[in-house]
């Protein structure tokens, strides 16, 4: 069976090129068409080629030389268009900062929940540009879904992304971007490149990234009724007043084999809750942990519920409070 080759077509440029501020049409003619067009075209010819190999037979190099090249021209297609995409003249609601609307309200907050405020954004993602000058590369506002918020990275050589993040808006560092106009002076173009971002487009292409599903499995988000995240529960032990009683239940040979507890904390026999469960306090919440939060505390937190206690269970367990580097104590030796 011959694989399918994939016909990537270009977008077209969603603005007139010379009513944009400071950058000539010129220049971004000769980007839309050689740069963007020309990542386009090579990836076509790039996975015609793919489709025309046996992989089976093939020698390595050629398959992985192939597969980074694919995935090269694949990101250069991607970021350019991310690029053209925030660019828009006068007029469009370009320069300043985001606002003015829903959906440019919405990035504006977006953004001063990732970063603070307008300003701190804006002088890092300029500050990362300019100090790209003389190299090359990408600056990108990106929306993480598995951190549910906005961040800027680098990206070099078109692949080096953020997995699993969506480009909200991107700044071509490359020479090809810029030198035509203003030759070696990268700080002055990304200066005109702010003043010229559509912010519209920006803010639709956040709402669509938002529309995607965070990354972590459902068990990632703790059930605040059964479960709590090590993150809260370190927390909630800072407050004096309200620090939980925090219980150790893991399975004996669990509990040896780590020879570590979470400071100050006691052991209880997972398979007899209920001889202790009548000692435990009704006014104050019990947290329960086993090695990985898995069934021996939620087991566990079930019963003392049953028995009228307010438990729930360490989500990730022992491990990953200690994957965080929190603090843990030697347990007694038997």
């Amino acid at each position: 069976m011959t694989a399918r080759s994939t016909n990537h077509v270009v977008l077209p440029i969603p603005f007139k090129p010379h009513r944009l501020d400071g950058l000539s049409a010129r220049l971004l003619e000769s980007h839309y068409e050689n740069n963007y067009g020309g990542a386009v075209r090579r990836l076509n010819a790039i996975e015609a080629r793919l489709a025309a190999l046996d992989p089976a037979t093939a020698p390595g190099f050629e398959l992985n030389g192939l597969k980074r090249e694919q995935s090269i021209a694949a990101g250069s297609m991607i970021l350019h268009e991310a690029y053209f995409d925030a660019l828009g003249e006068q007029g469009s609601g370009s320069g300043g900062d985001p606002g003015g609307d829903a959906a440019r309200d919405a990035l504006a907050a977006a953004i001063e929940a990732s970063f603070g405020a307008l300003a701190r954004w804006r002088a890092e993602f300029g500050a990362m540009g300019k100090a790209l000058a003389g190299g090359s590369g990408w600056v990108v506002l990106a929306w993480s879904a598995r951190s549910q918020r906005l961040v800027n990275h680098w990206a070099a050589d078109h692949a080096h992304g953020l997995p699993g993040g969506q480009p909200v808006l991107a700044l071509d560092m490359y020479e090809h971007a810029y030198h035509m106009d203003f030759g070696a002076r990268a700080a002055d173009y990304v200066d005109t490149f702010m003043r010229n971002i559509a912010w519209q487009r920006p803010a639709a292409r956040l709402h669509a990234a938002r529309a995607v599903p965070a990354s972590p499995a459902p068990h990632a988000a703790a059930d605040a009724g059964r479960e709590v995240g090590v993150a809260a529960l370190r927390s909630a032990l800072d407050d004096a007043t309200a620090a939980p009683l925090v219980l150790d239940v893991r399975l004996p040979d669990d509990r040896q084999r780590s020879g570590q507890r979470l400071p100050g904390t006691d052991w209880r026999d997972p398979q007899q809750v209920e001889a202790w469960a009548a000692a435990l306090p009704r006014d104050r919440e019990v947290v329960v942990y086993c090695m990985y939060g898995f069934w021996v505390s939620q087991d566990a937190a079930s019963a003392l519920r049953k028995a009228g206690v307010k438990a729930r269970s360490l989500q990730g367990g022992i491990a990953s409070w200690r994957a965080m580097g929190w603090p843990t104590q030697p347990i007694a030796p038997c």
